[in-house]
């Protein structure tokens, strides 16, 4: 995993689960920390993150808001939410808006390393998905390139695929 974004108001659980995920074992290349959801949008605006731990209460902007906002992006990072409130509706909403993961306060440390070994199976079947579309698009290039009889229609479903 190469960027792990870490949403928290306060500074000692932050602190605390940043100390949980490094000791997980999961190699994570670069950690972000911020402590609303304003300063952890911004951060999503201007760089890929493959992976976002978020509180749910925060000021500025709440870690519900900025689920759903991060949802609507095309490039969107894997979500564990973080939160105190075992309360259902809170879980219902989050999961609603593509949270992956709902961990309860206080943050058990192999509920995090099982979170993270979760993500890291996604994200490399992703990748293993990203590049298989991307070989039948080159092959699918490549028919278009050396067969003479193609159809318009069968150009344009090509392309499709290849911008995908």
């Amino acid at each position: 995993m190469k960027t792990l974004l870490l949403v928290e108001d306060e500074k000692l659980i932050r602190q605390g689960v940043r100390s949980m995920i490094e000791r997980s074992g999961v190699e994570i290349e670069n950690i972000i920390e911020c402590n609303n959801g304003e300063a952890a949008l911004e951060i999503l605006k201007n760089q890929e993150v493959d992976v976002m731990f978020t509180d749910i209460r925060m000021p500025k902007m709440d870690g519900i808001t900025l689920v759903s906002k991060a949802s609507e992006f095309k490039k969107k990072p894997l979500i564990a939410a973080v939160s105190g409130f075992d309360d259902f509706d809170y879980a219902v909403g989050m999961l609603r808006n593509g949270v992956q993961e709902y961990i309860l306060k206080p943050v058990d440390r192999n509920k995090i390393t099982e979170t993270l070994e979760k993500f890291v199976d996604e994200i490399e079947q992703q990748e293993i998905k990203d590049y298989q579309n991307k070989k039948t698009a080159i092959q699918q290039l490549q028919f278009m390139l050396f067969y003479d009889h193609i159809t318009d229609v069968e150009i344009e479903n090509i392309c499709l695929n290849v911008s995908k």
